[in-house]
């Protein structure tokens, strides 16, 4: 009796002792799964779907999303999900520097679009391992040239429809940033050939694609071969015109198989007209024009007096249809030229709407500096990738 009576207030002395904090807190919660956690192709379909813009800070997160961001299989991701953008390069000739050196615009994102701002980096970089490469399209077929050294005789073709590149016929002789046109499905690629008995044995060649096969060009003469890198070519009324920053131009006849010289200014206005939409638009030297087809007469587009008093008093570099849109690019001086020896190069994106009285309006996007280099500089071409 009298231990039945102790073992029931020990019991009851028990059940009134207080259980610390610690033995209270429930076990914590397993940790949330981390991004880094997930297979890699979820990880790339995410990717795919977010702008370029945001890559530079994505691939500051970790090794394994830098190495997505610049493996392959996220073009391929891209182009499976058909959110491809346009990539723009320009190659420029610094004094520094013995080869060409490319850089690509880079547009920072934010969701305002007044504060959005661009600006050039040089290629390759941290989230961008390769340079571009020219490219023209014959049937359904695309072909590319890589814009790099060392030279290289190598051209890739792929069908429109597929991602995976396969390997032309090379070219007779390897060739570093060779310039690219189409005409009468035929590939001419000229330049690019860096020792004397290159050039003299093939300064140019033309790639028949219905037989696959490559046929070296006539030389043109001494005086019409170029001492520096070509800067583009252009086909006008069925010839090839060559520019370069050499006192003059050449143009290729296919159908007389000879090189003549000719001047600069007929080159000039051929890049001075570009096509967005379905009108053509002209930046001169003191305004921008569109081009009116019922009228055959250029119009000024309006709303655009601040930005034409921005290049207009300098110099005008390149007009580009990129987006959709109108890209100009122009060169100032850094400071006072009197004590300058540096250049800062612009860029400004302007968007057209074609209102109901039949005038064309202007808005600019977005207008700043986008890299300063030496002065003595030497602008060579342009590129637009779609990655």
């Amino acid at each position: 009796m009298v231990y039945s009576w102790v073992q029931a207030v020990a019991s009851a002395a028990t059940s009134l002792i207080v259980e610390p904090p610690w033995k209270k807190r429930k076990p914590n919660p397993p940790p949330p799964q981390s991004f880094l956690s997930l297979p890699d192709v979820i990880i790339l379909n995410c990717f795919a779907r977010v702008s370029r813009s945001y890559y530079p800070k994505l691939s500051l997160v970790s090794k394994t999303f830098r190495s997505l961001i610049l493996s392959i299989d996220l073009n391929h991701a891209r182009f499976h999900h058909q959110t491809q953008e346009d990539i723009f390069y320009i190659c420029l000739q610094l004094p520094d520097r013995p080869l060409p050196t490319w850089f690509t615009l880079w547009i920072k994102p934010d969701e305002e679009e007044v504060k959005k701002r661009s600006t050039f980096v040089q290629v390759p970089f941290s989230y961008n391992s390769r340079e571009p490469s020219s490219y023209c399209t014959v049937g359904s077929d695309l072909y590319a040239l890589r814009q790099s050294y060392p030279p290289s005789p190598s051209m890739f073709v792929r069908n429109k429809k597929s991602v995976v590149w396969r390997n032309a016929p090379n070219m007779t002789v390897p060739r570093a940033y060779p310039v690219a046109c189409k005409l009468d499905g035929k590939i001419y690629v000229m330049g690019g050939c860096n020792d004397d008995k290159s050039k003299k044995s093939c300064w140019g060649e033309v790639f028949d694609t219905n037989t696959q096969t490559w046929e070296t060009l006539p030389n043109p003469k001494a005086e019409l071969r170029f001492s520096s890198m070509i800067r583009e070519t252009g086909i006008i009324e069925g010839k090839i015109y060559v520019r370069s920053i050499d006192e003059i131009d050449s143009v290729y006849d296919p159908k007389t198989r000879k090189w003549d010289a000719t001047e600069k200014a007929l080159v000039d206005d051929s890049r001075s007209m570009v096509m967005v939409g379905d009108l053509y638009y002209s930046c001169r030297a003191k305004s921008c024009k569109w081009y009116d087809t019922n009228c055959d007469k250029w119009k000024l587009v309006k709303g655009l007096s601040s930005l034409n008093k921005s290049y207009c008093r300098r110099g005008l570099i390149e007009t580009v249809e990129y987006c959709g849109k109108l890209l100009i690019i122009w060169d100032k001086f850094a400071q006072p030229r009197r004590y300058c020896h540096e250049k800062t190069i612009c860029c400004a994106l302007v968007a057209f709407e074609k209102r109901q009285n039949g005038q064309v309006w202007g808005k600019v996007e977005w207008s700043n500096a986008g890299l300063t280099v030496p002065s003595s500089y030497v602008y060579l071409r342009y590129l637009v990738n779609v990655l």
